[in-house]
């Protein structure tokens, strides 16, 4: 079995900053974290809480780049560091934690797709929709699709949950 770095973060410790690079993935062993934009400053808002088998620094792992958020201990955490050189090995010593990392990536999408409808919803209701198309009619097109797609998703999602 592989063996894992492991950190511990005491409450209100910063686990990492934005724009900061380190090519690791946490998964978090104990504790609570929150996720922030903009932390610290007038604009600050925390995205998400995450806990217990979640996995933090996804995309920045996978796609080799800066961070965009912070991220702060809400209580004691311990995570377990997954770099380039271990992954494999960790995933293949755990492969329930491939399982845990897809439905994390999946909940994440979700919510993503939630706040693009409710977004949507608000940009057909309220802006000046002729306006819109006239200035940007190629993203506008590409927008009333998209937002068709979710939309619908998310129709069929409820006409399923209220038929259980």
């Amino acid at each position: 079995m592989v063996d894992v770095e492991r950190r511990v973060f005491k409450k209100g410790q910063i686990l990492y900053k934005a724009n900061s690079f380190e090519p690791n993935m946490f998964n978090i062993l104990y504790g609570r974290v929150a996720v922030y934009l903009d932390y610290k400053t007038h604009d600050e808002q925390k995205t998400m809480e995450l806990g217990e088998g979640d996995f933090l620094n996804v995309i920045s792992f996978l796609e080799i780049r800066p961070r965009h958020t912070t991220v702060v201990a809400l209580e004691k955490t311990e995570v377990g560091v997954i770099t380039r050189e271990n992954f494999g090995l960790f995933f293949r010593d755990q492969p329930a934690k491939v399982m845990s990392l897809l439905q994390h990536m999946s909940a994440r999408i979700r919510m993503m797709e939630k706040n693009y409808l409710r977004a949507s919803e608000a940009l057909e209701r309220h802006a000046d929709m002729d306006k819109v198309k006239a200035e940007d009619g190629a993203w506008y097109k590409e927008h009333s699709g998209m937002y068709q797609i979710i939309k619908n998703m998310f129709a069929l999602e409820n006409r399923h949950e209220e038929e259980s």
